[in-house]
């Protein structure tokens, strides 16, 4: 194959690869793209520039498409990450050897290294649109009760060499890793669960609206939907419980119009003073008791000298009122602040990040009267180790006030809801989203969502769930571990020794 189609080949894999993501998830194209680029592209490939430059076609073409979505809210900076995600992710795949025993090893390797580092670099990490994401309908979602999303990871680069193996018929050498692939999610299914606390009724907030509203929205009339929202779900609920006769079922979406747990979304309060002496709050408070649940709300806080803000999470106990607040401590570049300001302003319009946030601390828990529940904050729940923070701090429940409203797509909605399945398989805790125009959901501890709303939908959604305790493999062990083994695999093959032994075995 010359260079130019071997390249071009290469491209059209990455973007295909991608195509696992949601929302499109057609979860199978993670391994079997990967796979395909190794038989066909990678695996002739043997000066290190040679694989260097295939491994650079392919993620191009898969961040190219995977990171488009960024273009809502800043082109320059999906021009930027695009090159950046590519190189990371190119320069490791590129260290797998182009034959031998230790490639079988070598490309899981590789790719747990290169999503990890592009979790954390640049600007604290873009975890969106990772292959981990891709695989959340397919069946080593659960895998991840063990060793988190990175574990999946793992599992579509086995399910990669088990595709370029059988693309080139060397039917023994499938063994091992089919026995990896098959092994997994059986240990994972045979984890004890964990422990059941108590049972609640749960809902989250929708208030709707439309999509792609990255103008200035007055906070207002998104506070107002909220409210509108809920005092419309308490009109339904009183209508059925009196056609009826008697209490409505509570399991069908919350028509009883009761809860002991609500969550709503990012920013439905804002606040020009501090949100403990704000009227807002009182005004949520006052909500809380009407209705006699636990409120978690976020507000939008101007600080002082009103240049710049606080995105804080907030819970409401229906007797004491404020409970405990929490400020998100990990903000997204380009949306809440602007890393290098000075050098991208003259090439970007940033009016419409005015404002820059400031960043709390964590672990993100907050202290209620139902016990603490972990809390994070719309793109905090891409980060696992967040979520798992705030578990370990307490948290039985976790609760997800997200945004999303900026993009006019269902990318990004989708993709939040995935990492709430991942979260909630991670940590055995039931997850609570609530955004602004969707998707909010209530995800169980399996990763099955039990509720769902639609885009635009103004909705509460209220229904079983759990508070919980105790830990998973991936919560106690967090990703290291498997950082540090992959690591040490993909070194093993490409030192002296294990090139050596590539040589003599391939």
């Amino acid at each position: 194959m010359n260079r130019l189609l071997r390249d071009g080949l290469a491209l059209v894999l990455g973007a295909l690869t991608m195509l696992s993501l949601p929302p499109w998830g057609l979860w199978p194209l993670g391994p079997v793209g990967i796979g395909l680029w190794l038989r066909f592209c990678n695996r002739g490939a043997q000066r290190w520039r040679d694989r260097l430059e295939v491994a650079a076609a392919f993620w191009l073409g898969a961040y190219v498409l995977g990171l488009f979505w960024m273009t809502e809210l800043t082109v320059p900076g999906w021009v930027a990450a695009v090159p950046v995600e590519t190189l990371i992710m190119a320069l490791l795949l590129s260290l797998v050897p182009a034959g031998g025993r230790w490639r079988a090893q070598g490309v899981p390797a590789a790719l747990v290294l290169g999503e990890a580092v592009r979790w954390q670099l640049p600007f604290g990490g873009v975890p969106m649109s990772n292959l981990a994401l891709g695989q959340v309908d397919g069946p080593w979602l659960g895998a991840a009760v063990l060793a988190g999303p990175l574990g999946i990871v793992a599992l579509v680069g086995v399910g990669a060499v088990i595709v370029e193996r059988l693309r080139a018929r060397e039917w023994r050498a499938v063994s091992w890793p089919a026995v990896v692939a098959i092994a997994a999610p059986i240990a994972a299914l045979a984890w004890p669960a964990t422990t059941v606390d108590a049972a609640v009724t749960a809902a989250v907030v929708q208030a709707g609206g439309e999509l792609g509203t990255n103008v200035d929205t007055p906070q207002r009339s998104v506070r107002l939907r909220h409210f509108d929202t809920v005092s419309g779900w308490l009109d339904t609920a009183a209508q059925a419980s009196g056609e009826a006769g008697a209490p409505a079922d509570p399991d069908e979406d919350g028509a009883a119009g009761s809860a002991d747990l609500m969550v709503w979304s990012e920013s439905s309060n804002s606040a020009d003073e501090p949100l403990e002496d704000s009227p807002q709050l009182s005004e949520m408070t006052e909500l809380a008791r009407t209705l006699d649940t636990v409120l978690v709300a976020n507000f939008y806080e101007r600080a002082v000298d009103a240049e710049r803000f606080r995105n804080a999470t907030v819970a409401i106990d229906p007797q004491t009122g404020l409970a405990d607040r929490y400020d998100k401590a990990h903000l997204v570049p380009f949306g809440e602040y602007v890393p290098l300001r000075s050098v991208v302003e003259p090439f970007a319009d940033l009016s419409l990040i005015a404002r820059e946030a400031i960043a709390g601390e964590g672990p993100g828990v907050l202290s209620t009267s139902l016990g603490d529940i972990a809390v994070v904050t719309s793109y905090e729940v891409y980060f696992s180790d967040l979520v798992r923070d705030g578990v370990r701090a307490g948290g039985r429940i976790v609760a997800n006030p997200t945004l999303a409203s900026s993009y006019s797509t269902s990318v990004v909605p989708s993709q939040s809801l995935a990492s709430a399945r991942l979260r909630a398989v991670e940590t055995g805790r039931w997850v609570l989203q609530a955004s602004t125009t969707g998707y909010s959901a209530i995800v169980s501890p399996g990763g099955e969502v039990t509720h769902r709303s639609e885009l635009r939908e103004s909705i509460v959604l209220a229904g079983d769930a759990e508070l919980r305790s105790g830990s998973t493999p991936a919560l106690v062990l967090g990703s290291w571990p498997l950082i540090l083994a992959a690591a040490a695999v993909l070194a093993w093959s490409v030192l002296p020794v294990g090139l050596g032994r590539n040589r003599a075995e391939g």
